[in-house]
């Protein structure tokens, strides 16, 4: 189950030994922004960001990216 609003580790796949976390932006953008970095609780280290409309399409990016996530 993905996790909204938590921190987690991605175990496998793309972006390994990275940390993830998804935000809920439904009232902004309508849509899910999907967050990853080494250290995302310390704002001087670089991060990246994705987003997607939907929950649905918010699986299917996890499934993309073959993530295992240890939910923090």
């Amino acid at each position: 189950m993905i996790e909204i609003g938590k921190l987690g580790l991605i175990e496998s796949g793309d972006e390994k030994g990275f940390q993830v976390k998804v935000l809920d932006d439904s009232e902004s953008t309508g849509g899910f922004l999907i967050l990853t970095g080494k250290n995302l609780n310390d704002s001087s280290v670089e991060a990246f960001d994705g987003w997607v409309s939907s929950y649905k399409e918010l699986e299917g990016y996890f499934k993309e990216s073959n993530w295992i996530i240890k939910w923090l």
